[in-house]
């Protein structure tokens, strides 16, 4: 398959926001058909998200079986069914973390290890949205320190969105610790140091041998801009932020759209 001169070996996207707009639960049919044509040519597919692995292999589950994934914002890679990567926080790190997470009641904390999504809440209502409309995993606890594995990733939630003057103060104290990245729709996202999807997506290419020059990329928001970098070629979709579309090669109204005229081409 070409893209603009490129020989492209691999596709990666991220969902929510790219293949999954506002409005929508779950991909388009569209999307499954392309899935099946790039697969036909046997053209891996990277599902590339900040969502939990089981997350996707439920929202992906036609074709989950023959994609490979870049999970929870690169904290885990995973190919074959089998993680050949995963970035941890230290504890004392996400201890500290939770503890200044907890000092904004009106937002939510989602504590993130390899297959479950922990809690401490009596909000029914964000347990009703990260088990029926995310569809994770998820363990209600009396409190973070009951976590039984490693902590790959963290997440503060605003429901009307991420407010200015408490992500600036998450950025200052932590920039230097932590991959602190807008994960969309009111989510900052925490992962290890020098964790991100670009460099996800680096390893899953030494591993299938494939070089990342020749993977197509496809993302919307800061935690989508190292893959996007690093990616041979590069779409922001049109809703992006202007910072994100500035960052890709390209901007596009659908990703189906792209790899459907460049797989009809011959």
């Amino acid at each position: 398959m070409i893209l603009h001169g490129q020989n492209i070996l691999a596709v990666a996207s991220d969902f929510d926001g790219t293949i999954i707009k506002e409005g929508m639960s779950a991909p388009p049919s569209v999307f499954f058909e392309v899935v099946e044509k790039l697969l036909a040519q046997n053209i891996p597919f990277i599902a590339a998200s900040g969502r939990q692995y089981a997350n996707l292999r439920r929202m992906l589950h036609p074709v989950a079986d023959r994609i490979q994934y870049i999970a929870e914002n690169g904290c885990l890679v995973i190919y074959g069914g089998k993680v050949i990567h995963k970035s941890v926080i230290p504890a004392d790190t996400a201890m500290e973390l939770a503890s200044d997470m907890q000092l904004y009641p009106d937002a939510r904390i989602l504590v993130s290890g390899e297959n479950t999504s922990y809690i401490v809440t009596d909000d029914t209502a964000y347990v009703d949205l990260l088990r029926n409309f995310y569809h994770n995993n998820v363990m209600i606890l009396k409190n973070y320190q009951e976590i039984p594995e490693d902590i790959i990733k963290m997440s503060i939630y605003w429901e009307k969105g991420i407010p200015e003057r408490p992500e600036r103060i998450f950025h200052d104290k932590y920039d230097r610790r932590l991959q602190v990245t807008d994960g969309g729709n009111g989510w900052l996202d925490f992962n290890g140091p020098g964790t991100g999807k670009g460099e996800a997506l680096e390893i899953l290419c030494r591993h299938m041998g494939i070089p990342v020059s020749q993977v197509a990329a496809f993302g919307d928001n800061e935690n989508d801009l190292t893959m996007l970098k690093k990616a041979g070629v590069s779409y922001a979709v049109a809703s992006a932020r202007p910072h994100v579309q500035k960052e890709a090669g390209y901007v596009c109204d659908s990703v189906e759209q792209v790899l459907m005229d460049a797989l009809s081409r011959p």
